[in-house]
């Protein structure tokens, strides 16, 4: 659930984990169940019940931030794949792709960004 290309299923993915490391205890050695499944699920998420969440092997070494920033991670990955997609819509060739990109994100850091309409009533533009 963590690489799923969908990011509402990628943050689920860290909510359960989250939930699963408060609701385990440190000191008691983990035993392995087999789940029943849910031959009528509609997706993968789905197929297992969520009562009794396990973190995953894989996650077990990493801190909250890390996996945190394992999600983040794959959020600025599709908004890199979003503006390589927009630059081969708008352009024919690499060069003309590449300066496209290149212009996108400069004009990007160019432009000033606020948070609140506050502050963007308070800039000096």
């Amino acid at each position: 659930m963590l690489e799923d290309q969908r990011a509402h299923i990628r943050e689920l993915a860290l909510r359960r984990i989250l939930k699963a490391r408060k609701l385990q205890s440190s000191d008691a050695i983990r035993q392995f169940n087999i789940p029943t499944l849910n031959f009528q699920a509609e997706e993968y998420y789905n197929l297992i019940s969520w009562e009794m969440p396990l973190e995953p092997a894989a996650t077990l070494k990493l801190s909250d931030q890390e996996i945190k920033t394992l999600i983040a991670t794959n959020k600025e990955l599709d908004a890199v794949i979003k503006l390589v997609t927009e630059a081969s819509v708008a352009v024919c060739s690499e060069e003309a792709r590449d300066g496209f990109i290149r212009a996108r994100q400069k004009s990007r850091q160019a432009i000033p960004t606020f948070e609140t309409k506050k502050e963007f009533f308070n800039s000096n533009i």
